[in-house]
């Protein structure tokens, strides 16, 4: 019955549509990018087959009427929600936002994310439409990144070890509330959320990689203590540092 009354409003809202913007389908063919298509309420009617495969859902009748809090973390979720919001009410498309979004193991990652308004045949913003892209493979982005490089290396490299913010506007041979700027600008998150994503991510790795008891892998990726790690691990994946070992190793 639920996935009957989801089809009826999938097929209200996709009518709708400027049939010019029916060109979804295209975006199957596309194995590195990720396509959806949300109406006001944030609710999912359109995914490519990559998305599917990133929920791990057979079809699209499985996304149909779905947000993203039933797929993300809430912190990923609140942060995407307030984007399409700005979309729907602005009516102005948001492009090139550099932002974690979790890759096809779990972990969270850089990924670009292009969001622009669906219209009705009437003209009126009914939805928001949108890819996702590893930044690693959007073409333009490492010339962006050429100020704050040499600190993004450090923190990849450096992240179990303590990090202050003034060590990473020096190397960036920039004054700290230059740094602090334009590392927000870019990144979408600041430094310190940068570093912390970053141990996470790392903590990830030795999940599923190692043995190592969840106290050892807390240390190695620069957590002060188990509990702390257990509680920051939860709040960017949704799932404790064991719940993610025994799914993904």
């Amino acid at each position: 019955m639920k996935i009957i009354d989801r089809r009826k409003e999938r097929l209200g809202f996709v009518d709708s549509v400027d049939p010019s913007s029916h060109f979804h389908l295209l975006f199957n063919q596309l194995e590195e990018v990720l396509f959806f298509v949300k109406d006001t309420d944030g609710r999912l009617w359109v995914g490519n087959r990559a998305l599917l495969d990133r929920y791990d859902l057979a079809d699209e009748s499985e996304l149909w009427g779905r947000t993203d809090f039933d797929f993300l973390p809430d912190s990923m979720a609140q942060k995407f929600r307030a984007d399409d919001v700005k979309v729907v009410a602005s009516g102005e498309a948001m492009l090139d936002i550099l932002e974690i979004y979790p890759d096809a193991t779990g972990v969270p990652s850089w990924f670009m994310t292009n969001k622009l308004p669906v219209r009705s045949r009437s003209g009126k913003v009914i939805g928001v439409m949108g890819m996702i892209q590893s930044y690693n493979t959007t073409p333009g982005i490492q010339p962006r990144l050429k100020n704050i490089a040499p600190a993004l290396a450090h923190l990849r490299e450096h992240f179990a070890e303590e990090v202050t913010m003034p060590e990473l506007a020096e190397m960036s041979g920039l004054s700290l509330r230059q740094f602090e700027r334009k590392f927000k600008a870019l990144m979408r998150t600041t430094p310190q959320q940068f570093l912390m994503r970053r141990r996470v991510h790392a903590a990830c790795d030795l999940l599923r990689e190692t043995d190592h008891n969840i106290g050892d892998v807390a240390l190695r990726c620069g957590f002060y203590d188990q509990s702390s790690f257990t509680r920051l691990f939860k709040r960017h994946i949704a799932m404790t540092p064991l719940q993610y070992r025994k799914r993904y190793r």
